[in-house]
């Protein structure tokens, strides 16, 4: 069983795979994340969370972490000692991906976006499928669009707000705009400033993703020959107003923390 653990923003991902079944998930769950804890705090919470669904931490065969918050990186595994004696490979600077980087300084990519690269590429396989243009969407704290071309390599992409963050900026800063949760939008029009904030947000993301999808496509000169990955926490809220079929994976980058594992660690 391998322990993949994101450390993101706003919160921290734990998954638990079975690597004999074809890296099945067999659980995760979420912490808020809390630069005020102290590893102490973590490994109580961590271990209880454990204990609750009944994993037994000596089935935990190798832990695979990535972060994009560096003050929690070390407080995360000094949690991971405490619960188990296992390898532990943290992905980033060094790592094997298993796939080149096409990016003017490859150190610079995030942790999560490579793990949703390994993952897609890893799906692809899994298929049998040959290697073909991609683009990748995790709606998170941020929303990145990223693109695998054909020859399997990681080119490059967008960054820009994530659902979450637009809605806080615009009930933050402005006097008048309600503070709205991300549900789906009835109507393009809205009759109301709640309805027209969701229709901005939550819509308006779709269209700028569907944009972005045809642009990356057109740049990567493969017409509508394009398959799109999708993941993240607002995933599911804006995916149905997007024009194209998308493939949604809600763990897709735990997933492939679990890949970047196996290409560090020898069998």
């Amino acid at each position: 069983m391998l322990f993949a653990i994101e450390i993101d923003n706003s919160q921290i991902n734990f998954g638990l795979f079975d690597e004999k079944e074809s890296m099945k998930l067999i659980k995760n769950f979420k912490l808020t994340t809390d630069l005020k804890k102290s590893s102490d705090e973590y490994a109580v919470t961590v271990s209880g969370m454990l204990s609750y669904y009944g994993i037994d931490t000596s089935l935990i065969d190798g832990v695979a972490v990535g972060s994009v918050v560096p003050q929690l990186t070390d407080v995360i595994l000094t949690v991971i000692k405490s619960i188990t004696n296992v390898n532990v490979v943290i992905v980033g600077k060094g790592t094997k991906t298993g796939f080149p980087i096409k990016i003017d300084n490859p150190a610079d990519l995030g942790a999560d976006l490579v793990a949703n690269a390994a993952a897609v590429i890893d799906i692809k396989k899994t298929e049998n499928k040959k290697t073909s243009p991609c683009v990748i969407i995790d709606m998170g704290t941020a929303t990145t669009i990223f693109a695998i071309n054909s020859n399997g390599e990681y080119i490059g992409g967008s960054i820009l707000p994530g659902v979450g963050i637009s809605l806080d900026v615009l009930h933050g800063r402005t006097a008048m705009l309600p503070n709205v949760t991300p549900l789906a939008p009835t109507h393009a029009i809205g009759k109301n400033s709640q309805e027209s904030v969701r229709s901005g947000v939550i819509l308006g993301n779709a269209l700028m993703i569907d944009g972005f999808i045809r642009k990356f496509a057109e740049e990567m000169r493969c017409g509508d020959g394009v398959e799109v990955f999708v993941t993240g926490e607002y995933a599911q809220a804006v995916i149905p107003f997007c024009e194209h079929d998308m493939r949604y994976y809600p763990e897709l980058t735990l997933l492939g923390f679990c890949c970047i594992y196996k290409n560090n660690i020898k069998p």
